[in-house]
Formats: C-alpha cells, sequence, structure tokens
C-alpha cells in the first residue's frame, strides 16, 4: 500500500494526540531534567536564510498561557514554559511573508522542544501538525532524558486507580521493577530500585529534595518514577528517582474536589476481633488555582485532610483464633494477664476495644510571576501535619499506658527561570525547610519480654510477648534544611546542542533524643520464671545523648545533550560531588590508642561521576516511533543516611556518655514494678552480684566511629532497552546491571577471639563457658569484649558490595475497544553483604546475620530480591460514563533466614543463623520437633531446611510464598442533571481477592487469597545451656517457615470505598473541538491561537468545513503541478474525476467525525471515545491510500517518479539549514 502523504495525517495525528492526551488527563510530555520546556528553533525564508526579528508566540494547549519572543539574527528563537505541557499552538509571523502556524507536541526523549519554521511569501496550504519529538513509550509517559527509563504518572491518571495518589513511595510501586519494602511505627516503608537500599532513592518535589512522603493530592501535577538515567544533571541517589511536580495556575481558572469513605460497615470481614476487621476513614482534598493578572500572575492553592481509625491491634483485642494463628496458646496469654496483675505491672484495659486514630493534613500555596517574556518567578510554601494515639504498640504487646506521637514539617521554595536571547537559559532553585517530631512518654517504666512456647493443634509455636514500658520512646527530633541548585544552559547555534553547568548546594541540621531502652528490659524465658521473679537479664542504656548533627552536600555538574541527527540524541557529562558532615565528638585519646578511632574526624569525601546515555529510534508517520533502543552506563551516588552520625555522636566513649547496662541471669536486679510505678528514680542502673562465671563489668560505655576511607553508597548502572510498536500497543525489553559499591557496613572491633566451638554446629563462641548461665543461656556482653572496659566498639566502614541483574518485559497501550493498559514481568536477581538500610551502628551490626563471627562478610541473595514479579494497571471503558479499573500485581516471596531466637555466639546480638539439624539430632526433643515441624510446614520452608541439613543456615536461603494482589476501581461520570461528567463517583475494592475467597470458601475455610504473607523466621528458641556437652538447649518452633490460613495472626479484611470528585474548569473536548472551529470568539483570552471552548462561532457546519479543509486531496495537488509533470488533457480529467470523488469521501468522513465528537458530549470516557473514532482514522488512511493507488494508474511510470515525496511518500524531512534535523 502507498504511504500516506505527509498532509494526509494532520487530522488523525491530532486526534490521536489528543485521545492519548485526554485519556491520562494530562499532556503527553514534558521536559525531564526538571519541569521546564524549552522550546527552540530557526526562522528561515523560501531559500533557506535567517529571518531575523521575526515575531514567534506560542500558547500552551493545556494552560491557554501564551509567550512571545522575536528571533535573534540567526533566525533563532527560545521560549521557556515552566511546568510545560508538552502540548503547544506556535504562530510565527513576519512582514510581507504568510503566517505558519503548527501543533507542536512534545514525543521524544529530548530535553527540548525544536521547532524550525520556513516562511513563504505566497499563500500556502495551512501547515500540518507538526510533531518535533516523538515519544518511545506508551500512553502516559513523559519524555525522558537519553538512554532513562522512566514512568511518568499524571494525578488525572492514577486517581482513576485504586491506589492513594497522595503517597509518593506507593506510586513508585506502580513501575516494574520496582521492589516495595514494607514499614512500621518505627521503621519506615520505601522501596528499592536495581538491588539498592531504600536509602539510596531520592524523592524531589519541583526538582528539589522533599523530606515527606505525602503530598495533597490534588496539588500534583504528575509523578515521574525514574529507575534508570544517565543525565549528570541528576544526583543524590544511586537507586531510583520519584519527581512529582506541583500544579501552577494558569489562564483558566479550574480546581477539584475529592472525598474519600472507608467504612467498617463496607467491610466483610474475616473474624470477629481487631486482626480482621476494616478501618473508617474520612478523606477531603481540594485543589484550586486561576489567573489573578492574567498572562501575568496565577495562584494555585490545595488541601487535605485524612482522618482515619483503626482497632487497637494488642494482645489485649484478640480473639482466641488469633492468639493461635500468632503461635501463643490462649490459656498463656490468660496467664500473662494475671501473672502481670499480681506483680503490679500496668495493664490499660481501656485499650482492649480501643483504636487507632491517625490524623494527617497538609497543604501547598504557590504563586507563579511572568515578569517578562523571559523571566518566571515562582513561589511556593508546603505544611503537613500528623498525629496519632495511641502508638507503637505491638499486636503481642500489652499496652500499659497511653501513648500518642505527633509531626510537623513544611518549607518554602522560590525558583527563577530566565531567558537571556535566543541561546542562553537559567533555572534557579533555592527550598527552605523545618521539621518537629515528638513522641512523649508520660510514665517511666522498664518494659518486659518473655518468651512463651505453646502447645498448639499438632505443633509447638515459640514467640515473645511484651508488656509495661516502651523501649522506643520517649523520642523527639527538629531539623532544618536549605537547599539550592543553579543550572545554566547553552544552546549552540544549530540548535544541536544544549550544554548544561550546575551546582547544588544542600545543607541539613537535625537535633535527635532517639535513645533505645532508656528504662530497661527485662527478659524472661517462660512464664514461671517471670511469676518467680527470675529474670534472664536486664538490659538498660544509661546517659542517654541528645544527637546534634548536620550534613552539607555539594556538586558540579557539566552535561551536554547532543541531536546527533533526528534519530539519534546522546546526552554525555559528569558529575563532581562530595559532602561534609559536622557534629563529631570531641577526640577520645583511649579509642584511639586501644582501638584506632578517631571519634573527632567524621569523613569528608568528593567524587567525579562519569555518565552517558543514548537513544535511537525509527520514525513513524502515524504516532510514536515503531522502534526505540536506548541505553547507557554511569556511576551514581546517594548520601549517607544521618542515623549514622547520630549514632556515631552518642557514642564517644568517654565517662558519662552513652553505657549499656548488661545484667545477665542471677546478676539481673530483681524486679519491683510497684516502686517502679511509683518512683522512677528506682529503676535499676546497675547489677547485682552473684552471676556465673568469672567478675566482669556491667557497666560499658559503647564507642562508635567512622573508617577513615569511608565514602558515600554509589552504584555503576548500566541498561539496554529496545521498544517495538506495532499500531496502538507497544513491546518492549530491557536488561540492566548494577554493581554497589561502598555500601556502608558496620564492623566491632572490641570482639575478642571466640573461646570455645559449639560441637555439634561447629559455630565459634566469644564467651568462656563459665559465663554463659546454664539455666536460661543467656550470655553476658562484657565477657566477649577484648577491652572489658568497653562495651561495643563499632566503627562505620563502606567496604560492602552488591549486585543485582533485572530484565523487564512489558507491553503497553490502546486496545480496539479502548481500554488502555500497562502490562510488565520482570526477572531480578539480586545479591549483596548486607541489606541493612536504617537504624544506627547497632542494628547495623546486626542486620547481615551471622554463622559465628559477625565480621565477616558474607554474599547472599538480598532482602530486596523479588525474583519474579507481573504488574498490569488496566483502565476499561464500559460506557462513555463508565470505567473499570485494576491494579493487578503477582510477586515471588521475599526471602528470609533461619535463625535463633536469642543470642548464642556471644557478640551480643541476635543475629545468629539457625543450625538445622534433622531428625537424627542427638537431644530427643530437637529431633521429635524437626520432625513435626518438616511434617507440617509450607513446601518452601520444608526444601529450605532440607537443603542444609546439618549446618549452619545461608542468609536468605529460604523464600517466602507468592505475593497476589489484585484491586479494581469502578468509576462512574454521569452526564446528566447538568453534570456533564464532572463529578466522578467511584466504587474502590481492597484486598479484592481476599472477598472472593470468603465467597467461595467461607470465613471458616480460607484459602489465604491475596493475604500478605509473612513466614516466621525463628526456627530455634534457647532454653539453657549445658556446659558439659558445650551446647545450647534448644526448642524447636514448629511454626518456622508456616505460610498457611492457621498462621496469618493479621487476616486482611475485603473492604470497600466509595470516592467523589468534582471537577471544575474547561471542557477538554469542548477546547479539542476548538481546534477545527477557530479561534478566540468565545473562548479565553490568551493571544494567538487561543482555542474556542464551545465550538466556535460557525458551530457544527463549521466544524465540518475545517475538517475537510484540513484532510489532504493527493490528486488536486498532482493537478496543481501538471504542467512540471507534462500531464495529458485525459489525465488531467481523471484525476479532476478522482479529486472530486476523495473531496466526497472526506466530507462523508469530516461529518461522520462531527457526529462522533457531538455524541461523545462534554468531559467523555477517553477510553470508549478512542474505540468510537478508530474507524474515523481507519477511513482517513484508507481514502488516502485509494486516492494515491488511482493517481498511480492515471500516471506513466516517469511522472509517478517526479511526484514530490510531499504528495506521494513523504519521509522525515530533511535538515533545515542552520538546525537540527526535524
Amino acid at each position: 500500500m502507498a504511504p500516506m502523504p505527509r498532509t494526509s495525517k494532520h487530522m488523525s495525528r491530532l486526534i490521536y494526540c489528543w485521545l492519548v492526551s485526554l485519556a491520562f488527563g494530562a499532556p503527553l510530555a514534558a521536559q525531564a531534567a526538571s519541569s521546564t520546556d524549552i522550546i527552540t528553533g530557526i526562522v528561515t525564508n523560501e531559500s533557506g536564510h535567517p529571518l531575523a526579528d521575526a515575531v514567534v508566540t506560542i500558547l500552551s494547549i493545556e494552560t491557554q498561557i501564551t509567550r512571545s519572543t522575536k528571533t535573534n539574527a540567526r533566525g533563532r528563537y527560545t521560549i521557556l514554559f515552566p511546568d510545560g505541557s508538552g502540548q503547544y499552538r506556535l504562530t510565527v509571523r513576519f512582514i510581507g511573508m504568510v503566517p505558519v502556524q503548527r501543533t507542536i507536541v512534545r514525543q521524544a526523549d529530548e530535553d527540548r522542544i525544536v521547532a524550525n519554521v520556513k516562511l513563504s511569501s505566497t499563500p500556502v496550504q495551512l501547515e500540518e501538525l507538526r510533531v518535533a519529538a516523538r515519544r518511545p513509550q506508551g500512553p502516559g509517559n513523559q519524555a525522558p532524558s537519553p538512554g532513562a527509563t522512566e514512568r511518568n504518572l499524571t494525578t488525572d491518571q492514577v486517581q482513576r486507580l485504586p491506589i492513594d495518589a497522595s503517597d509518593l513511595t506507593l506510586l513508585a510501586t506502580l513501575v516494574p521493577g520496582v521492589v516495595s519494602i514494607t514499614g512500621n511505627d518505627s521503621t519506615p516503608g520505601g522501596f528499592s530500585v536495581a538491588g539498592q537500599r531504600p536509602t539510596s532513592n531520592a524523592v524531589t518535589l519541583d526538582g528539589l529534595t522533599f523530606g515527606g512522603a505525602s503530598v495533597p493530592q490534588d496539588a500534583v501535577r504528575n509523578t515521574r518514577v525514574i529507575t534508570s538515567s544517565y543525565d549528570p544533571a541528576r544526583g543524590q541517589f544511586s537507586g531510583g528517582l520519584v519527581a512529582s511536580t506541583t500544579r501552577s495556575g494558569n489562564n483558566q481558572t479550574q480546581g477539584t474536589i475529592n472525598y474519600g469513605l472507608r467504612d467498617q460497615d463496607l467491610t466483610v470481614e474475616s473474624g470477629d476481633d481487631a486482626f480482621a476487621t476494616g478501618f473508617n476513614q474520612h478523606q477531603v482534598s481540594f485543589g484550586f488555582g486561576g489567573p489573578l493578572i492574567k498572562n501575568k500572575l496565577f495562584a494555585f492553592g490545595s488541601g487535605l485532610g485524612r482522618f482515619r481509625g483503626d482497632e487497637l491491634q494488642t494482645l489485649l483485642s484478640a480473639a482466641p483464633a488469633t492468639l493461635q494463628r500468632f503461635g501463643v496458646a490462649p490459656d498463656s496469654a490468660d496467664r500473662l494477664l494475671g501473672l502481670l496483675g499480681t506483680l503490679g505491672v500496668p495493664v490499660n484495659s481501656d485499650l482492649a476495644k480501643g483504636s487507632r486514630h491517625t490524623d494527617d493534613v497538609s497543604s501547598l500555596l504557590r504563586l507563579d510571576w511572568i515578569v517578562t517574556q523571559g523571566h518566571t518567578i515562582t513561589l511556593r510554601g508546603d505544611y503537613r501535619g500528623n498525629r496519632q494515639e495511641p502508638t507503637r504498640f505491638g499486636q503481642l504487646s500489652v499496652p500499659a499506658f497511653d501513648t500518642r506521637s505527633s509531626q510537623k514539617s513544611g518549607g518554602v521554595m522560590l525558583t527563577a527561570n530566565s531567558r537571556f536571547g535566543a541561546t542562553v537559559i537559567n533555572e534557579f532553585r533555592a527550598y527552605r525547610s523545618s521539621s518537629t517530631s515528638n513522641s512523649p512518654l508520660e510514665t517511666a517504666l522498664p518494659a518486659g519480654r518473655v518468651q512463651v512456647v505453646s502447645d498448639l493443634d499438632d505443633v509447638r509455636g515459640a514467640t515473645n510477648l511484651t508488656f509495661g514500658g516502651l523501649p522506643g520512646l520517649p523520642q523527639r527530633s527538629s531539623g532544618s534544611g536549605f537547599e539550592a541548585t543553579n543550572e545554566l544552559s547553552l544552546i549552540s547555534g544549530n540548535g544541536a546542542h544544549r550544554i548544561k553547568l550546575g551546582g547544588l548546594f544542600n545543607r541539613a541540621s537535625s537535633e535527635t533524643d532517639a535513645t533505645q531502652n532508656r528504662f530497661g528490659t527485662y527478659t524472661y524465658s517462660s512464664l514461671a520464671d517471670l511469676e518467680a521473679g527470675r529474670p534472664a537479664s536486664y538490659t538498660r542504656t544509661l546517659a542517654p545523648t541528645i544527637r546534634a548533627t548536620d550534613q552539607t552536600a555539594m556538586a558540579l555538574y557539566a552535561a551536554d545533550t547532543w541531536q546527533l541527527s533526528d534519530a539519534l540524541q546522546f546526552t554525555y557529562g559528569a558529575r563532581f560531588e562530595g559532602a561534609v558532615y559536622g557534629g563529631a565528638p570531641a577526640r577520645n585519646p583511649a579509642a584511639e590508642s586501644l582501638f584506632g578511632i578517631r571519634t573527632d574526624r567524621w569523613p569528608t569525601e568528593w567524587r567525579v561521576s562519569p555518565r552517558i546515555g543514548f537513544t535511537w529510534f525509527i520514525r513513524s508517520e502515524d504516532g510514536p516511533p515503531k522502534l526505540v533502543v536506548r541505553g547507557g552506563i554511569g556511576e551514581f551516588r546517594s548520601p549517607a543516611p544521618g542515623s549514622l552520625f547520630s549514632s556515631a555522636q552518642a557514642a564517644s566513649g568517654f565517662a558519662g556518655s552513652e553505657a549499656q547496662l548488661v545484667c545477665i541471669g542471677a546478676n539481673a536486679p530483681p524486679p519491683d514494678w510497684h516502686a517502679y510505678r511509683a518512683d522512677p528514680a528506682s529503676i535499676p542502673t546497675s547489677c547485682v552480684g552473684g552471676g556465673p562465671g568469672p567478675s566482669v563489668p556491667s557497666r560499658s560505655p559503647s564507642i562508635t566511629g567512622f573508617d577513615p576511607d569511608f565514602t558515600a553508597p554509589r552504584a555503576v548502572r548500566t541498561s539496554l532497552g529496545v521498544q517495538r510498536r506495532f499500531g496502538l500497543i507497544t513491546y518492549g525489553a530491557e536488561l540492566s546491571h548494577a554493581l554497589g559499591r561502598s555500601q556502608f557496613g558496620v564492623r566491632d572491633l572490641n570482639l575478642g577471639a571466640a573461646q570455645f566451638t559449639l560441637v555439634a554446629e561447629q559455630r565459634p563462641v566469644f564467651v568462656p563457658i563459665p559465663a554463659i548461665d546454664p539455666r536460661t543461656g543467656s550470655i553476658p556482653l562484657a565477657a566477649s569484649r577484648r577491652v572489658v572496659e568497653y562495651g561495643n566498639v563499632l566503627v562505620f566502614d563502606s567496604e560492602l558490595r552488591s549486585r543485582s541483574t533485572q530484565l523487564t518485559l512489558s507491553a503497553n497501550g490502546v486496545t480496539r475497544n479502548g481500554a488502555f493498559f500497562n502490562a510488565s514481568y520482570t526477572f531480578n536477581r539480586s545479591r549483596d553483604q548486607s541489606s541493612f538500610a536504617f537504624g544506627g551502628a547497632q542494628r547495623g551490626l546486626s542486620g547481615a546475620t551471622t554463622a559465628g563471627d559477625p565480621n565477616v562478610r558474607e554474599w547472599a541473595t538480598s532482602d530486596f530480591q523479588r525474583k519474579h514479579s507481573l504488574l498490569l494497571t488496566m483502565t476499561y471503558p464500559v460506557s462513555r460514563s463508565l470505567e473499570l479499573t485494576t491494579i493487578t500485581r503477582f510477586t515471588s516471596g521475599s526471602p528470609y533466614t533461619p535463625v535463633v531466637g536469642s543470642d548464642v555466639n556471644g557478640d551480643g546480638l541476635r543475629n545468629d543463623r539457625a543450625f538445622v539439624y534433622g531428625a537424627s539430632a542427638a537431644d530427643p526433643a530437637v529431633a521429635a520437633g524437626m520432625a513435626r515441624l518438616l511434617g507440617a510446614t509450607s513446601g518452601g520452608a520444608v526444601a529450605c531446611l532440607n537443603r542444609q541439613l546439618g549446618r549452619i543456615a545461608d542468609r536468605n536461603s529460604c523464600q517466602g510464598p507468592w505475593q497476589t494482589s489484585v484491586d479494581f476501581q469502578l468509576n462512574f461520570r454521569p452526564a446528566v442533571l447538568g453534570l456533564d461528567r464532572r463529578l466522578t463517583m467511584s466504587l474502590v475494592t481492597t484486598n479484592f481477592l481476599i472477598g472472593v475467597d470468603q465467597l467461595f470458601h467461607g470465613q471458616d475455610n480460607l484459602k489465604g487469597w491475596g493475604q500478605a504473607v509473612r513466614p516466621d523466621p525463628t526456627l530455634l528458641v534457647v532454653q539453657g545451656f549445658n556446659p558439659a556437652t558445650q551446647s545450647f538447649t534448644y526448642a524447636v518452633n514448629e511454626r518456622f517457615g508456616a505460610n498457611g490460613t492457621n498462621t496469618i495472626g493479621i487476616r486482611q479484611p475485603f473492604q470497600v470505598g466509595i470516592q467523589l470528585r468534582y471537577t471544575i474548569g474547561p471542557d477538554l473536548m469542548a477546547q479539542f473541538r476548538g481546534q477545527f472551529s477557530g479561534g478566540g470568539q468565545r473562548g479565553g483570552g490568551g493571544g494567538p491561537g487561543q482555542f474556542a471552548l464551545r465550538g466556535g462561532a460557525g458551530g457544527g457546519a463549521d466544524m465540518v468545513a475545517r475538517l475537510t479543509s484540513t484532510l489532504p486531496n493527493p490528486a488536486a495537488d498532482v493537478i496543481a503541478i501538471r504542467i512540471a509533470l507534462n500531464l495529458t488533457d485525459d489525465q488531467v480529467t481523471r484525476l479532476e474525476a478522482t479529486a472530486d470523488s476523495l473531496r466526497a469521501l472526506t466530507k462523508a468522513v469530516a461529518d461522520r467525525a462531527q457526529k462522533e465528537l457531538a455524541k461523545a458530549g462534554p468531559n467523555p470516557d477517553p477510553g470508549s471515545m478512542l474505540a468510537s473514532m478508530r474507524p474515523v482514522l481507519e477511513s482517513v488512511r484508507a481514502n488516502s491510500a485509494w486516492a494515491l493507488k488511482a493517481i498511480q494508474g492515471i500516471l506513466t511510470t516517469d511522472q509517478w517518479n517526479r511526484v514530490p515525496d510531499r504528495i506521494k511518500a513523504p519521509q522525515r524531512q530533511r535538515r533545515d539549514p542552520g538546525g537540527p534535523p526535524q
């Protein structure tokens, strides 16, 4: 079939671009490195000579803001649109020449839109749609920099999906290969990219670091999740980048109002207690903006309030069936509660049926001032607040008193975008922020933990129950930050290069009071020991320290984005960055002489990170490129977490500094809970005599420092991807590899030599045999110390490594019935030497489990590996007013490690991997327990243990079950009662598969579909020590690795939510109609090219006429050049007949398009609209193909060969003089 003329594609391209844009509720693309669109080009005459002082006016289709400039002596113009829409109407005028008007759409990997214009002194046919760039991915993706992989998520798109649109971390999980990391009330949730730790990611808002994780959903214009990028302008991360852009006001007054309801009455519960119920939540948000001075000053404001209540999950609210699923016999829980009353430990029974209330509020206000056509200033303020009460209670804890926590944060941002002439651009940004958090504790009381081994149905379960105080409280912190960036860009004379020079300055300071265990913790080996007042140990942190630290990061970068040709682009350059850390304590000579640690010196380091990326594509005449290849290689650096430095400041080793009190067995002071409640000063600060083994100090100051060669984490990453489009569906494959370097880890410099070996396990133990308490198996820390006057002497180094390889296969696009989808499969293989990410030095040392010496680094499967994952998001149009959306995930299980429930190697940490005994173990109780375990636990756990029988288990050698998640959202947008589809009413499902499970199997026979399953990793619990045999006495936790429904303590329910969203502002369909019906007659102002909002003065007839004139007539074009082709009269007659026939066909197509547009009504569903318009687009192509075939049959071969390509077979335009390819 002969190719369609370039002009014949005007209508089909315009309709296609608009439909895809409407489908995702935002423009197709915007600039990648920041939110600013740079539009540049050269204006020439017919001879190719540049025209100076030509007037160039560009209208943003989305915002209706107009900007103008004049070309320079070389004919070049440059116009900036901060927060650019990616779609514009370009108008060029020059005295004595015919004005040209074009629609330009960003659709490619360029960091600027290039639109060269050639003016003519004689009238010409209306210019066709000009696509200056090509989009390499499916709908909804903004243009990344060359070589980058990212996904753009517009707010309108996300709000149509069953997901919290205000949670930036949650949005990141919609991208293939991003691994979600579950948090809790003391550890933040996060995500992992390329096997890197969650602390290696960065979140930005309007191009600057953002300390929060959520913003008002109506304030966000789009969120880009970048999993790989080779632009040196991007820094401060070695994992992934979540870059959000806020909405700005524009020439259109518009806004949204949202309400969301979650109610327990809309829940199908999977149990009869707090561990199986839904939650109540009211969420209200709004966003509203518009012009204060048209084309000059704009404002936008947004706010969100979320008020949630959950039934409190504690031991007091657990039903007997729930306790059994947690591995606790109900009579053991009852016995514990009775003992606590006898011992005088407070129990807040009011919380048994209480609720946890969580209130979140956030707001944002933004002002944009167009000072001149070349200068724009933006001022933004934001605020966030959170309050939770009660807080910090675990599922198996007995609350003693009420608790609460609160956080507040906010900041002010200033940006200035400037253009100097046509070749120089400067972007300046600065953000000042502050934050506070407070979790007070009104009652000082030691915490208690008791180990309970329960005989359940056919198995024995081992778990810990907690009571008394909360070791993590009180806490308070405050912080402030300042970040500024500046980027100077120079566009070369021919526009092929954009050279960028930039810098970053970031300073963050914090003051934290977050000492753990400041009032002590008693541990008991059994309920009998608790009743008898025989603690296995008592530990306490003495002399808690307020930690004040600061960190200053600086960076300089130089980069060039080079459009080598119309199909090949590069970005390359280097980033020079480093950091200075402040707040180190005084120099401790003893620490230096004994351990070689300079406590007063924290690292300062600088590094150069080179990068290069490319994108190559083959253009297509009817939409996005049909083939895209992209890739790159580079080094990336992320800042070291501030928690490392605050833990080092607190542990200086001086007398009076933070120290650890560890009392074992008979050395542990007997508890007097009544006295502690009456006088917190009576809480013990020392051990008592009479303990086992030699006399060793019980109070030991800690030291934490940094290796002199410590550097920030970094990663060398490379990727290669290819995408191939077939029609409206794009298939892709991407292979990436990441080598983690300088990953932070912890070594214990005060760990002595091994004193003996556990014979059966061949495990070294770092304390002498007499130091171990035979009754409980507890081990004193001081007995393992090389210098007994000190406790843990820990040093942070950056010697750890990681490796990650990932393959992603994807398909995305639009089906024939108008359904939009993104589907992907990801294979991931990640290994590392430690997956430690959050917390201080103590947690870092225990983060990598050990088979003996914790200072030995071993390679193993990473915590962040999810070997297989499948992700599907889809929007299916049921009708013009109704659509169904889904997010569906299937993910292979997370790895876990068989561990011992307490310290057995004497290093003072609960980080020991378990020895895997078989049925032939010397201890009959262990042998019987293992036999029952291997016969009852999950198949995956059995296979894992069988592979490792007779040896200590490897780290992350077991894998949990597959996790599945399917949720739906039904969106209904009625057109009746004058609503014009501005109101969206949505039903949202949460845990849909759980509802299906209950429907088919009933509450008492659930199969666990859709439940979050986390296998218990504890294989063995210590019950004593036998000095004669040099072995510990173990009990087998027979619930290890189980993933059946009888082991899922928290049963998530199926819940239905209701959401309402009302949109205020212009009708997108009316704007689209306006593109065919003339400009400005009934629309708002905004300068040349303003679209009419209601179809123009000519109404439907005018629209048909414009559609008819827009479509081409190649037969008439051939007649116009009949002299050059030497056409005969007969040929002209036949061509005129063909031209007349094509005009009739074109009129029919235009009539049909007009009817479809009218039938769609206001604000139509984009999927159904695309399905109804598809036949129109196919008719356009068929008519053009028929006309070309008829023309070729009329002309001779020689004549056909002389017909210009612009008529018969247009290809990409050749390079315009003085400019890059078009």
